[in-house]
């Protein structure tokens, strides 16, 4: 009875149309009737988990329909030709030198401070315009000039922080770009002028001259000690280390707890230097008056290469030559 009343309904009737209940539940492919499990109208297409992805490469499109596949439409042809001439974005030469820092060993966290470094000193002045005269270029293409020009800002980036405290791989970058000194000398310059003060991990404005000093000198020495440790062992590096100390504070730089320069208004010959070159003559002079060898001195700065170093060890090489020499005699 039921069945004949239903059919006589319209096309607007809810009823199932074989017992007449409203009533219905979900089933995995359609609407089923409570009463009597008839399937009554199919569900939605579910087209499943689409997870975004996690790692997404460079270039790679933010939303949905913002490419145009391929197609044998020539209409959507020349749309998809005209769509990509129209979003398509060059890199520019800041994204260049950000290009170079990441295909170098610099760590996560020293990266950002590079790229705030970059785009800090880009939106005081377009790195991109500078057109300086360049030791190292002179016999390059255009394009290998543009790269060695990225490279030199990079560099620069790197041997700033570097000065500032942080343990960067500038000195290992230089030599695997084959940088000329006096080209990033000039680069570096540049950017310190261009940074200066606006940069959050350069500034030691909330620190007293004398801590910050301090603790970047300190830090430079526990770097040589922990590589010390490697080559010559914990007993000799430590005992390098305490000596060291003592040759930093004889220099009149503040190294320990309390200390101070010794002579503030008239600052000695390292006050001016960075951090790392009064660490590394310190640590030089500790092995040096613990009578270890040349060899392994000049084996701790092939683990540690300070850059600002170079002259100085060169002058020991020097110095070591010719008491060879005078021995023989």
């Amino acid at each position: 009875m039921a069945l004949e009343n239903n059919t006589d309904n319209n096309e607007d009737n809810d009823n199932c149309p074989n017992c007449g209940s409203y009533e219905t539940e979900s089933g995995d492919t359609h609407e089923h009737c409570s009463n009597c499990g008839v399937p009554r109208d199919p569900l939605e297409f579910d087209p499943g988990f689409a997870p975004a992805n996690p790692n997404p490469g460079a270039g790679d499109v933010g939303r949905l329909g913002s490419t145009i596949g391929p197609t044998n439409d020539r209409d959507l042809r020349r749309l998809g030709r005209l769509h990509r001439r129209e979003t398509h974005v060059k890199p520019n030469f800041v994204d260049g030198v950000k290009e170079q820092l990441t295909n170098s060993p610099i760590g996560v966290a020293l990266y950002g401070a590079t790229v705030d470094i970059i785009d800090t000193a880009d939106s005081e002045e377009k790195l991109g315009m500078m057109r300086h005269s360049l030791r190292g270029a002179r016999q390059m293409s255009k394009g290998d000039t543009k790269q060695y020009r990225q490279r030199l800002f990079a560099a620069a980036s790197m041997e700033i922080l570097q000065d500032a405290g942080y343990e960067t791989p500038v000195v290992v970058v230089n030599g695997q770009w084959c940088l000329d000194k006096y080209d990033l000398k000039k680069v570096k310059a540049i950017l310190k002028r261009l940074v200066r003060g606006k940069v959050d991990c350069l500034s030691d404005a909330a620190t007293p001259p004398a801590i910050a000093r301090r603790i970047d000198i300190m830090h430079q020495l526990t770097t040589y000690r922990d590589h010390l440790i490697d080559q010559e062992g914990r007993a000799v590096a430590t005992a390098v280390f305490e000596q060291a100390i003592e040759i930093a504070r004889s220099f009149g730089e503040p190294v320990l707890e309390g200390d101070d320069w010794v002579h503030p208004n008239d600052p000695g010959q390292l006050t001016n230097r960075p951090a790392s070159v009064v660490a590394g003559r310190a640590i030089m002079g500790a092995m040096d008056s613990l009578d270890m060898s040349e060899s392994s001195i000049s084996d701790l700065h092939s683990r540690y290469p300070v850059y600002n170093l170079d002259t100085f060890m060169g002058k020991r090489a020097s110095r070591a030559r010719d008491d060879d020499v005078e021995e023989e005699a």
